[in-house]
């Protein structure tokens, strides 16, 4: 995770007040300029930070292997159901508000689990708040439109237009599903599923108005991720 760059400010200050004293010039008389000179005690600028982790994982794996055609995880919409979901907690950390946002990295052995077809594995993921990220082998592009996820996975798909504030807290569910109709080609397959959580500041980086929840969010016109 980059950092975001830090802005250099640096403060000037301090006053001078003079008074003059104006008289009648006499021989033999000097007369001084009356004076002070204040300076401004010190003064602090602390720039924000944006960090995720503080005791939770940046980055998370979840792997799969060993399973039979119809078997699944307790929250996949169908098969078994009978398998415990891989389930991730995150939370937010910095100082200065931030979005959130998660990259899906989906790796297999060299027989693949999941192909992105309806016969391997389907992935369902999705955060406390019930927004879905990936569903089978689909996910959401910017914009709204629903498309086949590739076998390498998804990256910036937005957490919340909302920024989060320090201690925010996340939790993500990963649901997996091998249907039935799979065949003997899956047979000693694997995969795995790695999440990596990422913030950027959200003061002076206006997210795009096609940008939401569960969706991917690229950087884009006056916004970045770094």
């Amino acid at each position: 995770m980059k950092m975001p760059s830090k802005k250099r400010l640096a403060l000037v200050a301090g006053g001078v007040a003079a008074a003059g004293a104006a008289g009648t010039l006499v021989a033999g008389v000097t007369l001084g300029l009356f004076s002070a000179t204040e300076t401004s005690g010190a003064n602090s600028f602390t720039a924000g930070t944006v960090s995720v982790g503080d005791g939770t994982p940046v980055s998370v794996t979840c792997t799969q292997s060993g399973m039979v055609p119809g078997q699944s995880s307790s929250g996949a919409p169908s098969g078994t159901k009978a398998d415990s979901p891989c389930t991730f907690n995150v939370k937010y950390t910095g100082s200065a508000s931030a979005y959130l946002a998660v990259d899906v990295a989906i790796g297999n052995s060299t027989t693949k689990l999941y192909d992105g077809t309806a016969t391997g594995l389907q992935y369902y993921l999705k955060d406390g708040s019930s927004t879905s990220y990936v569903s089978g082998t689909s996910y959401t592009q910017q914009g709204g439109g629903s498309a086949a996820l590739p076998t390498a996975g998804a990256s910036n798909l937005l957490v919340s237009r909302t920024p989060a504030s320090t201690s925010t807290a996340v939790s993500f569910t990963l649901d997996d599903a091998f249907p039935v109709a799979a065949g003997n080609a899956y047979q000693g397959g694997s995969s795995t599923v790695t999440l990596t959580f990422h913030a950027v500041q959200s003061g002076s980086n206006p997210l795009p108005a096609d940008c939401a929840a569960g969706q991917q969010c690229n950087a884009s016109g006056s916004f970045a991720w770094s």
